[in-house]
């Protein structure tokens, strides 16, 4: 009788600590996401967009963006879990904080000039993480995710009407 006791124990020990993936972030990991894309010699948008979990944001455009100055309002519902399921889906936490020309390991030998940098801030319950990655990087072995990751990012904040200038 002991010896069934101990095993249900474990048993339900062992179930306590299973975990399970849905695909989709639950509760997200971060209380905060920062995107910001630099200067280039020509026009490309300078700008920084801070959003929080009840889908809020602040952006500031410094130059060649839609509204320079400070604003601030009310993303469409859901799109920081879209954000943050963005991430998650390309292992951003696990990308490096360096990923330009002043790393050769993580930007390789190729380069392309003249590109802005695209920045993530990604703050969370144990502190903020950095990742800035120049798109010149050719051959960087981050390319393609970030490649990604930026692209699915603006389209979740809606960047062609809140901060591109117009056309």
């Amino acid at each position: 009788m002991m010896r069934v006791l101990v095993l249900v124990l474990a048993a339900l020990g062992l179930v306590s600590c299973a975990t399970t993936s849905t695909g989709t972030v639950s509760e997200p990991r971060w209380t905060q996401i920062e995107i910001a894309e630099g200067a280039c010699y020509g026009f490309c948008p300078i700008y920084t967009i801070t959003i929080t979990p009840d889908d809020r944001y602040q952006l500031i455009g410094e130059r060649f963006t839609r509204h320079d100055g400070a604003s601030s309002g009310t993303l469409a519902a859901g799109s920081f879990q879209r954000i943050a399921e963005i991430l998650q889906t390309h292992d951003a936490a696990s990308l490096p904080a360096d990923i330009t020309m002043n790393n050769p390991a993580t930007c390789g030998r190729a380069m392309m000039s003249d590109l802005p940098d695209f920045r993530l801030g990604l703050t969370g319950p144990d502190g903020r993480q950095d990742i800035v990655w120049y798109p010149g990087c050719a051959d960087s072995p981050y390319r393609e995710a970030l490649s990604q990751i930026r692209d699915q990012v603006r389209e979740a904040y809606d960047y062609e009407t809140r901060v591109a200038p117009k056309r």
